[in-house]
């Protein structure tokens, strides 16, 4: 009976090893964090934009609208709590006026702490009259990236919060580098370049929230796990 318990305990520890392992590894991936109406992310994240007309952002964090995580939608934040991230195509040669176009450039960076197969997950909204030459997500490392073009990619139209979004809590999406080697930096890139206002009328915004980079569970750990259990079949049976 006691050598059932221990191994009992050892598998648990075996598997409640391998789901640590798989805790995101983003600060604030999901912008909980971040100043509304602003670039200030208040962690780890850095929002780089221009100002097409000299006075207003092409991309800031935002509540509401922007949040997925939003309670209109189902989400644990309410209203006018927590944020993502708005690119604001309609600020580039805003009514055909000749001004640059819109730019902006998501990032956050961390160190891979094991050898293994990293996931990175969000989720991205965009209306319909959204214009850009590239809207996309991607995760890198030094050797390898793995990118999602978002500018052409099935999203229905719409904002990720508010209850009467066509997209609520947006549409996911995930990206996979294989083998990374621990101690490789992996790096979230989300971009937008030459956001364009579109001279139509209806939404010009993209959005985007919920990042979330895993490891997957290592194989070794669910081999161990299982021959621990085996072992403990057998030895019952006995």
């Amino acid at each position: 009976m006691k050598r059932n318990v221990l191994m009992f305990s050892a598998v648990f520890a075996v598997l409640g090893w391998a789901n640590s392992v798989q805790a995101t590894l983003l600060h604030d991936g999901n912008f909980s964090l971040a100043t509304s109406g602003s670039t200030t992310s208040n962690s780890n994240w850095t929002l780089i934009t221009n100002m097409p007309d000299g006075t207003d952002l092409a991309a800031q964090f935002q509540t509401g609208f922007a949040n997925a995580q939003n309670t209109g939608v189902g989400g644990p934040e309410a209203p006018g709590v927590g944020a993502g991230v708005w690119f604001r195509s309609f600020e580039g040669n805003q009514g055909g006026s000749g001004e640059p176009l819109a730019d902006a450039v998501l990032t956050q960076s961390v160190s891979a702490p094991s050898d293994g197969n990293y996931v990175l997950d969000f989720v991205a909204g965009r209306e319909v009259n959204f214009t850009a030459r590239v809207f996309s997500v991607t995760l890198s490392t030094n050797s390898q990236s793995s990118t999602v073009v978002l500018l052409t990619a099935a999203i229905p139209d719409g904002n990720l919060g508010g209850a009467a979004s066509p997209n609520p809590g947006g549409t996911p999406f995930s990206l996979t580098l294989p083998g990374v080697t621990a101690g490789q930096l992996l790096t979230v890139t989300a971009v937008v370049l030459d956001g364009e206002d579109s001279q139509i009328p209806g939404g010009q915004s993209a959005f985007l929230d919920g990042f979330s980079l895993q490891v997957p569970e290592p194989a070794s750990a669910s081999l161990v796990a299982l021959g621990l259990v085996s072992l403990l079949g057998r030895r019952r049976r006995g």
